[in-house]
């Protein structure tokens, strides 16, 4: 899946009680964002559904629209974007400022939301995720029955200062644990690598296709591990791992460290 169908959408109740801290729903709404919004859903749209501000740009932006019949309001907030010991985490930053961060939109309606880098580009490349919440109705103007609002989950990335292209540099590695695989990529490289479409070519070159669509990313300088719904046995045999980085069409094979477990 490409940066541009990288549409994270997850219908979360808004009938929920309680206050829960902003990192929890945004853990949760994270883990079910692989689940894409259906196509022409009515109600709060946004694009485009990745960012890069290059280190000549101070800002750049995305649009909100109200494709519904009702007025709606949106919250959008930025979180700082790592990854360690295989698992994503997400804390508040002011590296980037987000304006406006709260709107109302009318049916029809679309507003520019600038965000804004406040320092100097970094020496690598930085990873930040925005979340934009459609928020519920108040009680006063809430219809009857359970409604549901969309979040969007969006990577923006800050590119880094210098002449040189940054670019991934990935190695794999799979461990076992009885019937259960995982695939962990490092990237050594100055870059992201959002990977998609993973195949296992085996000794016989015969493809099997390990995960249609996206995988994950994997932000410069770090590591991802993600479970994979493949054999143990096939994939303890010889082969090679594929994938397409980045959106590129062409294939890439990944550097594969001798498996753990």
């Amino acid at each position: 899946m490409s940066g541009g169908r990288w549409q994270q959408a997850v219908r979360a109740s808004a009938a929920s009680s309680g206050a829960p801290s902003a990192l929890r729903p945004l853990a949760l709404g994270l883990l079910l964002a692989l689940i894409a919004a259906p196509a022409g859903a009515a109600g709060l749209q946004v694009t485009p559904t990745l960012l890069t501000l290059q280190a000549r740009q101070n800002a750049d932006g995305l649009w909100l629209s109200n494709t519904g019949t009702t007025t709606l309001q949106a919250q959008v907030r930025v979180f700082r974007w790592t990854q360690a010991n295989g698992e994503e985490h997400f804390e508040p930053t002011q590296a980037l400022a987000i304006s406006p961060p709260m709107l109302e939109l009318a049916p029809g309606a679309r507003q520019l939301v600038r965000v804004i880098r406040l320092g100097a580009p970094p020496a690598r490349e930085d990873s930040y995720r925005l979340i934009v919440d459609e928020l519920p109705p108040d009680d006063a103007n809430r219809p009857p029955g359970l409604q549901f609002v969309l979040r969007y989950s969006l990577p923006v990335f800050l590119a880094p200062a210098g002449d040189a292209a940054p670019a991934p540099k990935l190695r794999a590695q799979l461990s076992f644990q009885g019937d259960q695989v995982r695939i962990e990529v490092r990237n050594d490289g100055d870059q992201h690598a959002q990977l998609a479409d993973l195949v296992f070519v085996d000794s016989h070159g015969t493809r099997h296709a390990l995960q249609s669509g996206l995988l994950g990313y994997a932000l410069p300088g770090q590591r991802m591990r993600w479970p994979l719904a493949a054999p143990a046995e096939l994939l303890r045999g010889g082969g090679t791992l594929k994938a397409r980085i980045n959106g590129e069409a062409t294939e890439q094979a990944l550097a594969l460290d001798p498996p753990a477990g």
